[in-house]
C-alpha cells in the first residue's frame, strides 16, 4: 500500500527516480497518473501508454477519498502533540508555582487547568472511535481505487495492449472500465464496515471484480504489451518498493526510528522520575515537610516526567510503531519477489507477478487497518 509520492523506475541505489524516468521530485500519486506533471511526463515519451492508462473518472474518484485521509492522518497527528504539549506546559507551570511568590495559587490553578485539559483531549484522541474509523475508511477507499487502476489493466492485459494503437479496442476498454467504477464501496458505508476490515483476510476479497478470482489466460505477445508490461513494473512494482524503501529509512519519520526514539526518551523521563522521587524521598527522611519548596518541586518533576512519558507513549504507541515497520520490512520483501518473478517470466508469469502484487498489497492494507483500529 502507497499513500505518498511514488517514484518510477527504479534506478541504481540511492538514486531517486520519478516514474518513466523524469526527475519530478513532487509528484503525488502518480502511479496512477494524478497529476498533470506525471501525465505529460508519460504522453511525452509514451503517448501510446498515456492513451490506454490515464483514466480521468477514476483520478476523480480518487481525490474523494485520499487528500481527506492524508489531511485526517496529519490532523490527527497534530491534535495528538497539542494535547500532550498542553500537558507538558501545565506540568512545567506546576513545577514554578512555588517559585512565583504571591501568585502561587494562580499558577496552580492555571497549570491545572491546562494538565486536565491536555490529559482529556489526549483521552479524546486515544479513543475517538469514530475519528478513526472515518480515517480508515478514507485511507481504505483510496487503496481501493487505486487497486482498482492496476486491476484492471492486469485482468485486461490483451484489450489494454491493442488499446494503444486501435480506436476500436480504445472504445471497448473504456467501456470495460466505466462499469467497473460501480463495484466500489461507497464511501459512506465504508466506516461502519472499519471493525470487519480490521478482522482476518481473505485473498478472494482482493479482486474489486469478483470475476477476477479466476485468472485470465496469458496475453498474445506484442510490441504494444511488452511497452504496457514495462510501464506496469515501473508504475506498480518499482513505485511500491520506492514507497516501502521510504518508509524503512532512518529518518525520524519512519515507524521504526520513531518507535525507537520513543523508548529511548520515554526511558530518560522514566530515569529522571525515579532520581527526582529518590531526592524527594531522601528531604523528607531527612525532616523537611512535603509543603517545602524543594520537596514540592522534586515531586512535581517525578509526577511531571511520569506522565509526559505515559502521553508519548499513548501519542506515539512504539509497538504499533515497531509493528508498522515489521509490516513495512514484510511488505518490501514480498513486492520485491513479485517484481523478481516478473523480471524472470514469460508473459504469462508476468501476468502472474502482477496479480501476485495485488494480493500482497490487499494483504498489507488489511493488516494496516486491522493493526491502527486495534490500537485505538
Amino acid at each position: 500500500m502507497t499513500t505518498a509520492n511514488a517514484a518510477g523506475a527504479a534506478g541504481g541505489p540511492g538514486e531517486r527516480r520519478g516514474l518513466f524516468e523524469d526527475q519530478l521530485a513532487d509528484w503525488t500519486n502518480d502511479d496512477v497518473l494524478q497529476t498533470k506533471e506525471a501525465r505529460a511526463a508519460l504522453g511525452a515519451k509514451h503517448p501510446a501508454g498515456l492513451r490506454v492508462l490515464d483514466w480521468p473518472e477514476l483520478r476523480a474518484l480518487f481525490a474523494r477519498y485520499d487528500p481527506p485521509a492524508t489531511r485526517h492522518g496529519r490532523r490527527d497527528r497534530r491534535f495528538g502533540l497539542f494535547s500532550v504539549a498542553l500537558a507538558a506546559l501545565g506540568l512545567v507551570l506546576a513545577a514554578l508555582a512555588p517559585l512565583t511568590v504571591g501568585a502561587e495559587r494562580y499558577m496552580g490553578f492555571a497549570a491545572a487547568a491546562l494538565t486536565i485539559a491536555g490529559l482529556s483531549l489526549m483521552a479524546f484522541h486515544e479513543f475517538g472511535a469514530s475519528s478513526k474509523a472515518r480515517w480508515l475508511a478514507q485511507r481504505f477507499g483510496a487503496e481501493r481505487v487505486r487497486a482498482l487502476y492496476f486491476q484492471a489493466v492486469a485482468n485486461n492485459l490483451d484489450l489494454v495492449a491493442r488499446a494503444m494503437t486501435s480506436d476500436a479496442a480504445l472504445g471497448e476498454w473504456k467501456q470495460a472500465r466505466s462499469r467497473l467504477l460501480s463495484l466500489l464501496p461507497r464511501p459512506e458505508d465504508l466506516p461502519g464496515q472499519v471493525p470487519k476490515l480490521a478482522g482476518p483476510v481473505d485473498d478472494a476479497d482482493t479482486w474489486v471484480a469478483p470475476e477476477w478470482t479466476t485468472p485470465p489466460g496469458p496475453p498474445q505477445p506484442s510490441p504494444d504489451l511488452d511497452l504496457l508490461l514495462s510501464l506496469l513494473r515501473g508504475q506498480r512494482l518499482d513505485a511500491q518498493l520506492d514507497y516501502v524503501r521510504r518508509k524503512l529509512s532512518d529518518s525520524l519519520g519512519a515507524p521504526g526510528q520513531r518507535a525507537a526514539a520513543v523508548r529511548r526518551l520515554s526511558l530518560l523521563l522514566l530515569a529522571a522520575a525515579a532520581v527526582t522521587g529518590a531526592v524527594a524521598g531522601v528531604l523528607l527522611a531527612t525532616g523537611r515537610a512535603p509543603a517545602d519548596t524543594d520537596v514540592k518541586l522534586a515531586l512535581e518533576v517525578t509526577v511531571g516526567a511520569l506522565v509526559v512519558a505515559l502521553a508519548l507513549r499513548v501519542i506515539n504507541d512504539d509497538r504499533l510503531l515497531s509493528g508498522d515497520a515489521a509490516r513495512y520490512a514484510s511488505y518490501a520483501e514480498a513486492v520485491s519477489k513479485a517484481r523478481a518473478r516478473f523480471d524472470a517470466g514469460d508473459l504469462a508469469e508476468k501476468q502472474a507477478a502482477l496479480r501476485e502484487m495485488e494480493v500482497v498489497a490487499y494483504r498489507d492494507l488489511r493488516q494496516f487497518v486491522g493493526a491502527h483500529w486495534r490500537a485505538r
